[in-house]
């Protein structure tokens, strides 16, 4: 199974399992593939679930949509909610109900009934787009050509509002403008490093000045901070806990990680990328809640353990290396692994990405161990009979 696969079957078994929780009775379309599409002309009357490299929504959904892949499009009509995570969420026509995705660019350039609730690099609400709700986004730039009809709630190193505003703004942003076809109806609270003209305001205007902080760069690059020295020593503990507790799962690891380590950082990067989306597609629904809750638990307790897992690896590594002659005991291991670590990753530049790939690959290293201890026994062949000669 590769990774393309293996990430929609998370998805969709996510969702099926929201379906399948007690005493919910709702109607829903599952859909994936390459393009996950609600041709022109047709009319889906259930809740869609959709995921694949595209999804496009031209036709009409009458219940809410949940998408994910990496680009989401909707060219046609959803009566209910848009929920989507994407590279690209683009909304061309009509969704009736809110807008909440996640992406790298969030555009709107058709009509939101109520809400639009955001998080992206771009947020861009231009000059053919509407929304009749309110706005709340988090992103780099957050832009507003067209109206909002009531508040709007932004954060962003750049924020233009160059539309009209049906309520109360607050902002914070590096840098807010407000254009020439801006008009606030209500109150602005703004804060940033600079101000901006608020003429286009109607009510009242609160300016808080953001100063920037020189920060000196830590020593050897912050390699005996306290945050860096508290990470250490928990996640020895961390480890001398996991493997006083489950030794042979321990073992396990690190022979995993020695012998299979381009799966074990395959299954560790589809778990880091795919389970907060999958989270996020179950908890929507308030039945969800409690699921999301305790696949976030499980997916935090397995990042946690990642980094000692990766610092048994590394440690068991050096003390063959160092030490052909005489074993080193586990603990040891641990600790000259979780040291190495941290001298590694506060190299200026290439610690941040080592870093990241040992994150990657221990918490494969979790998720690997696990599939191996729940996969059952293979069966015993009964013995064959052997001639003795007389």
């Amino acid at each position: 199974m590769n990774l393309r696969s293996s990430f929609t079957a998370l998805v969709l078994g996510g969702t099926l399992l929201v379906l399948a929780l007690p005493g919910v009775a709702m109607a829903s379309e599952v859909r994936s593939g390459t393009a996950a599409t609600v041709a022109p002309g047709e009319t889906l009357d259930e809740d869609l679930f959709a995921t694949g490299q595209t999804v496009t929504i031209a036709g009409r959904a009458t219940g809410d949509v949940y998408a994910t892949g990496q680009a989401v499009v909707v060219t046609g009509t959803v009566e209910g909610d848009l929920i989507a995570a994407a590279q690209q969420v683009v909304v061309d026509g009509t969704v009736n109900g809110n807008v909440r995705a996640a992406g790298g660019v969030i555009t709107i350039n058709g009509h939101v009934g109520r809400n639009v609730s955001g998080l992206a690099q771009q947020l861009n609400i231009t000059s053919s787009g509407r929304v009749d709700g309110s706005l709340l986004a988090a992103g780099e730039t957050i832009s507003t050509f067209g109206p909002v009809g009531r508040g709007a709630t932004v954060g962003g190193g750049t924020v233009q509002l160059s539309g009209p505003v049906g309520g109360n703004v607050t902002t914070w942003a590096q840098t807010l403008s407000l254009g020439p076809n801006a008009r606030i109806a209500g109150n602005l609270e703004y804060y940033s490093e600079h101000p901006t003209d608020t003429t286009a305001v109607a009510g009242t205007v609160q300016y808080h000045l953001v100063q920037r902080e020189e920060r000196q760069a830590p020593m050897l690059n912050g390699l005996f901070d306290f945050g860096g020295l508290v990470w250490l020593i928990g996640s020895a503990l961390l480890g001398a806990l996991a493997i006083i507790m489950a030794p042979r799962a321990s073992a396990r690891a690190v022979e995993l990680g020695r012998q299979e380590p381009l799966q074990t950082f395959g299954l560790g990067l589809l778990a880091l990328c795919a389970v907060p989306v999958a989270i996020i597609l179950i908890g929507i629904t308030l039945v969800g809640i409690p699921l999301a809750l305790v696949i976030g638990a499980l997916y935090w307790l397995g990042l946690m353990l990642a980094w000692p897992a990766l610092g048994l690896i590394v440690g068991t590594e050096v003390s063959r290396w160092v030490r052909r002659d005489q074993h080193m005991p586990v603990l040891g291991q641990l600790v000259v692994g979780l040291i190495a670590l941290h001298l590694v990753t506060h190299i200026p530049v290439l610690g941040g990405l080592v870093a990241f790939l040992g994150l990657t690959f221990g918490l494969g290293l979790i998720v690997h161990s696990f599939r191996r201890w729940r996969r059952p026994p293979e069966p015993v062949g009964a013995p064959v009979p052997v001639a003795v000669p007389a």
